[in-house]
């Protein structure tokens, strides 16, 4: 992967990105007071106008002539996001900020599962949500074994069962068994409305991730079978080039493959299969839409993806360059512009904000160097390996 980026000189470089760094951990203190903000929403992806999720209803209506059928509240999505994000704890100031998020989450849990949204509007839990705060609650330590084994027995029951013919509700026509679905759809969640059974393989792998923390698929054969057959899924996604239309919920082809690499980076059945194709993948990636030389498109949002998904593959080439771009692109306040990160499934809404941007991005910049400089006291959060 080849990137350019102009330095006078690479220590100069390495004390901009330490900088950017400083300036994030800044930016994100005076965020964080009341917990991961939610998100923005937009109709457009350059998110030249954007609305809350408390107005979001009312512009559905007034620009697309659609209702949603439910109020789009507050979002927890964006804490799950930021939890997965941030490094094990390491100071007191880490710790606390890690139980805020974890506060932040239980809002939006309902049994085993977790919601998109905070509270209750009537949108269900989903296994993307799920996968997320269910994993970084328990590599943060703030789930117990037998907790983690409670909530991934659940999430295995929301693969698609073998007899996956399509119903008439929102179903997708191509049902895959044994690979995780977005919804469960199984009716026990009171006063869910009902999403239709379908795939998202960004939502797929973050599934994933989280059913391999426990020991279930070892001792189980069906367990071991949605492991196999989802991890299979997504290795055809990839090797077809589907994943470059994005995906239902998700976008950015770059969101994907930093998905894939996560599960590459944490669990090596999960590389064995992967690794190979995801780097061939990257490259491809970087030679047909190249990284821009001041965060142009794809934007520093898919340029954090790039970076991480390189850093949790172990590749090394272009990444100073890499860093190097998206701190050129940091704003006076040390945050990064919205980008959309995710977006609804049947309408053109994106979410997106400052703070998801610069959760990636100072994940991105994330180097032994930049934690060195890094000013005694100031917030060191989103610092070490591994890069979620």
């Amino acid at each position: 992967m080849t990137v350019s980026a102009s330095a006078d000189t690479p220590l100069a470089a390495t004390r901009h990105v330490q900088c950017a760094v400083e300036r994030a951990w800044c930016y994100l203190n005076r965020s964080v007071d009341g917990g991961a903000p939610s998100a923005r929403l937009s109709l457009d992806v350059s998110f030249s106008r954007s609305f809350s999720g408390a107005r979001a209803r009312a512009v559905l209506r007034e620009r697309l002539g659609a209702d949603p059928g439910f109020d789009l509240a507050d979002e927890a999505f964006t804490a799950m996001v930021a939890l997965m994000l941030l490094s094990p704890a390491a100071t007191a100031e880490e710790k606390e900020l890690a139980l805020r998020l974890g506060r932040q989450l239980e809002a939006a849990r309902w049994q085993h599962r977790y919601r998109f949204f905070l509270g209750s509007n009537g949108f269900p839990a989903d296994t993307d949500c799920t996968g997320l705060a269910v994993g970084a609650l328990y590599e943060h330590g703030l789930l117990s074994p037998a907790d983690l084994e409670a909530h991934v027995a659940d999430l295995l029951h929301a693969a698609a069962p073998v007899d996956s013919a399509p119903r008439q509700y929102g179903d997708d026509d191509a049902l895959r068994a044994r690979v995780f679905m977005v919804y469960w759809e199984d009716g026990l969640e009171p006063h869910a409305l009902r999403r239709g059974r379908k795939h998202d393989a960004v939502a797929c792998a973050n599934a994933l991730y989280t059913a391999q923390l426990s020991d279930l698929h070892t001792e189980s054969e069906s367990a071991a079978a949605v492991i196999s057959t989802s991890t299979r899924y997504l290795a055809e996604h990839l090797e077809s080039g589907r994943y470059l239309n994005g995906t239902r919920y998700y976008p950015s082809p770059d969101a994907f493959l930093y998905a894939l690499s996560r599960l590459c980076a944490r669990f090596p059945s999960s590389a064995q299969v992967l690794a190979a194709p995801l780097r061939r993948a990257l490259q491809k990636r970087e030679e047909a839409n190249p990284s821009p030389r001041t965060g142009g498109e794809p934007g520093p949002l898919a340029l954090a993806f790039r970076t991480l998904a390189a850093d949790n593959l172990g590749l090394t080439g272009g990444q100073d360059q890499r860093r190097m771009l998206i701190a050129q692109a940091q704003q006076s306040d040390g945050s990064w512009p919205a980008s959309p990160y995710y977006r609804m499934g049947r309408f053109p809404v994106y979410f997106g904000s400052s703070y998801l941007t610069t959760v990636f991005a100072l994940a991105a910049l994330r180097t032994p160097q930049t934690l060195q400089a890094a000013t005694p006291g100031s917030f060191s959060g989103w610092t070490a390996a591994p890069t979620g």
